[in-house]
């Protein structure tokens, strides 16, 4: 994990070897269901396929926003926030089961699309190679960005030029622009086309918040993974936590904001096009997952983050954060099933593998970027103030 120059490793490589079996274990379950029902297959692959490509897009967009803005929140999570946004290209393999299976997922992809007026009339955006020339488009400027910046920062890291540095900070300003915009059409294109008679102008905002949110959490609980250890035990504190649980809070409040003025909206206008979104989505088992939403996504983590003594203990914050992943994903697959299965709530044994098959290997990626170098990047601005930040919290600097 970091070498051998940079003090005792966290340890945390070792987990990716059990991560990428999880993998192969997921794609091997997906493949038994392909043979069995490929269509199938192909919508349970769609929920996983976002959820995980939400936290590498999430991680891109915050360290964007890190590199901004400056400051100590975020520099010990620079480099797991850069390693989650180097993976995105292999979303580019993990979407080929979308590619192949368009017309299973995507109601304006089918022949008998041609014969819909309002389909008709969308048809110049909602198309086939539009589509994926679009997908590509995305993924192109996303790893432009990752690797960019990424390579700005080896450079700061050898020479230490303001330049660099200055340099770093506009395409990391110019990349909130992008990743605002490419996941507003990535939303659009990937989970909103689902049902292509509805449309709302706060499902891509909504969405981009919701990817932060997943970047946040996830980051989050990687810290208290290894806050533990030999290497970061000393250099973890509970201000460190703090900043995260606060921003954590921040845009679990915005998540919040988004999709209630979004239900809001659509409930006062009342249009005939719009409301059956909602109304399949508040009966039988989508609305049991939608009032789990609104305790276990909002009022739950919201309460807990408004508690210093949860946000300041790894072990507590850690709770926090994978309730909202695991919101993060019943989230994701409220959004996407209905779309399929109408009123009638389904949830299919692929999905597991599915989520299982993607996130191994993500997650096998994800530790691969970080081998090499160190968690904390001690030569950016601001790392000995954060470290020193979180010593005298502890009593460990007598001398400011």
């Amino acid at each position: 994990m970091a070498n051998k120059t940079a003090g005792p490793a966290t340890g945390i490589a070792r987990a990716q070897l059990p991560a990428l079996i999880a993998g192969v274990i997921g794609i091997v379950g997906c493949v038994i269901g392909y043979v069995q029902n490929a269509p199938e297959l192909y919508r349970a692959w769609l929920a996983p396929f976002v959820f995980w490509f939400l936290i590498a897009a999430g991680a891109l967009a915050v360290l964007c926003l890190q590199y901004v803005t400056g400051g100590e929140w975020g520099v010990l999570i620079r480099r797991p926030l850069g390693a989650a946004a180097r993976t995105l290209p292999l979303f580019l393999l993990f979407g080929l089961p979308l590619i192949f299976g368009l017309p299973a997922i995507y109601e304006w992809a089918r022949p008998e699309a041609a014969h819909d007026v309002l389909l008709q009339k969308k048809q110049l955006w909602l198309n086939p190679t539009g589509w994926g020339v679009r997908a590509l488009i995305y993924f192109a400027l996303w790893a432009l960005w990752a690797f960019r910046i990424r390579q700005l920062s080896l450079d700061f890291a050898k020479t230490r030029s303001p330049y660099t540095e200055l340099s770093r900070r506009r395409w990391a300003a110019s990349g909130l622009l992008v990743m605002v915009m490419t996941l507003t059409l990535a939303s659009v294109d990937w989970v909103m086309s689902l049902e292509p008679k509805w449309y709302s102008s706060m499902f891509g905002i909504a969405f981009t918040i919701g990817a932060a949110l997943s970047a946040f959490s996830f980051v989050t609980f990687f810290l208290t993974t290894i806050s533990g250890t030999q290497a970061m035990k000393e250099i973890l504190k509970p201000n460190h936590f703090r900043d995260l649980g606060n921003l954590m809070l921040a845009f679990t409040m915005l998540w919040a904001y988004t999709n209630f003025s979004q239900f809001l909206l659509v409930w006062y206008a009342n249009i005939k096009e719009e409301t059956p979104y909602y109304l399949k989505r508040m009966h039988g088992g989508w609305g049991v997952m939608a009032a789990i939403l609104i305790i276990f996504h909002f009022f739950l983590p919201f309460t807990m983050l408004l508690m210093r003594r949860i946000k300041d203990r790894p072990g507590t914050i850690a709770v926090v954060t994978i309730i909202l992943l695991v919101m993060r994903f019943i989230d994701v697959y409220w959004l996407v099933a209905p779309a399929h299965y109408g009123e009638h709530f389904h949830f299919s044994w692929i999905t597991i593998f599915a989520f299982l098959g993607i996130g191994g290997l993500w997650l096998s990626a994800f530790l691969w970027q970080l081998k090499g170098q160190t968690i904390i990047p001690i030569h950016e601005t601001w790392v000995e103030e954060a470290i020193r930040e979180g010593a005298l919290e502890k009593g460990q600097y007598r001398n400011a």
